[in-house]
């Protein structure tokens, strides 16, 4: 149900009568211009438009909180095992988007066909790169994790035209998710693939995550009858079901002991980097499509590049800033507009003759 719809009850009633606004009536006015910000791009061939501001704003404060999630995961880590670490970011997220949907007026799908979409996201864009990403933290160093994620945009470029017919192939947004890959390469550093050799099951387990969350924004894009909202709450509730249980069955999570700084991440991760996050993503989803969306993991590494230089004050070095020059000229021709398909000529009307 749309944000509007409380707001089509109230119409009927006396809250517009008279001249003065009253409060219910403001908030119905928030509520329903705050649905601009989740409108539906459905038609075919409306996602292929210029990205304006808007879109760019989103969707870097997306990737601005999803990549600082690693910041405080590793913070987290140290005290709390990975998967119960992934698991209570979901509970502490899922009540933050059930908050955020019902501030827009949104809310859970009531059909059985809307769960089985919600379960799906949960899977494919929560417990599976949440899940893989955490195990691998344990195999991998944590810049070729940067690298794996690095990969969206080639593999959106690659699947999404397969199952969105609204997406188009193109070459030069194929160019420009390898050109991105190569930025994120020389921002975290070439050192990082000399030991690959040694990581092939850890690379092959995270590599799961890139590959899961491009499906599942592929997914989503289909789900026109879901509002975001709606799409980040059910995602976390889907996911917290299936994480718990994993987490118990494989650690022991009732006998951590963390100090206050792990907590403190887990908040931070869970309300933040993963709950207001998750949220704008959907949006950004739905806004742009699943194929230029791909580019907030794109931009992880620059954010956790970002962060060490302002937070720990580390200095970059000229290769950093070439490879951040790479990611800013492959963003921009991932989010280029498909050419339009040539017009289909009209065939001539035919003469009549005049009797």
């Amino acid at each position: 149900m749309s944000c509007c719809a409380p707001l089509g009850t109230l119409v009927s009633g006396s809250c517009f009568s008279g001249p003065a606004i009253t409060a219910s009536k403001r908030c119905c006015i928030v509520a329903c211009q705050s649905q601009d910000l989740y409108a539906a791009l459905d038609e075919t061939g409306t996602v292929n438009r210029r990205m304006n501001l808007a879109d760019w704003g989103l969707l870097l404060t997306a990737a601005l909180l999803l990549g600082s999630t690693f910041l405080f995961l590793n913070i987290a880590v140290r005290e709390i095992s990975p998967i119960t670490a992934a698991a209570l970011r979901t509970l502490v997220a899922a009540p933050i988007c059930w908050g955020l949907m019902r501030a827009f007026g949104a809310q859970l799908p009531r059909t059985r066909k809307g769960w089985i979409a919600l379960f799906w996201l949960g899977l494919l864009t929560g417990a599976i790169p949440f899940g893989t990403v955490a195990w691998g933290q344990q195999h991998i160093e944590s810049g070729m994790g940067g690298i794996l994620f690095g990969t969206m945009p080639i593999l959106a470029v690659v699947l999404a035209p397969l199952f969105l017919a609204e997406e188009k192939f193109t070459r030069r947004r194929l160019v420009g998710g390898v050109v991105g890959l190569a930025g994120i390469i020389l921002l975290i550093g070439p050192s990082v693939l000399a030991n690959a050799s040694a990581q092939v099951l850890g690379i092959a387990i995270t590599f799961l995550a890139p590959l899961s969350h491009t499906l599942g924004a592929i997914y989503a894009r289909r789900q026109t009858n879901l509002t975001p909202p709606a799409m980040a709450t059910g995602q976390m509730i889907f996911c917290g079901a299936i994480l718990v249980p994993l987490a118990f069955a494989a650690e022991t999570p009732l006998r951590l002991n963390p100090g206050v700084l792990a907590i403190a991440a887990i908040l931070v991760t869970g309300v933040f980097s993963t709950g207001i996050a998750m949220s704008i993503y959907f949006v950004v989803v739905r806004r742009i499509g699943a194929m230029r969306s791909s580019l907030v993991p794109l931009f992880f590494p620059v954010v956790a590049v970002g962060l060490g230089a302002v937070v720990l004050g580390e200095r970059l070095p000229l290769e950093a800033f070439i490879g951040l020059a790479l990611i800013l000229m492959g963003a921009i021709a991932v989010s280029s507009r498909a050419p339009a398909n040539p017009p289909v000529p009209s065939s001539p009307r035919p003469e009549t003759q005049n009797s």
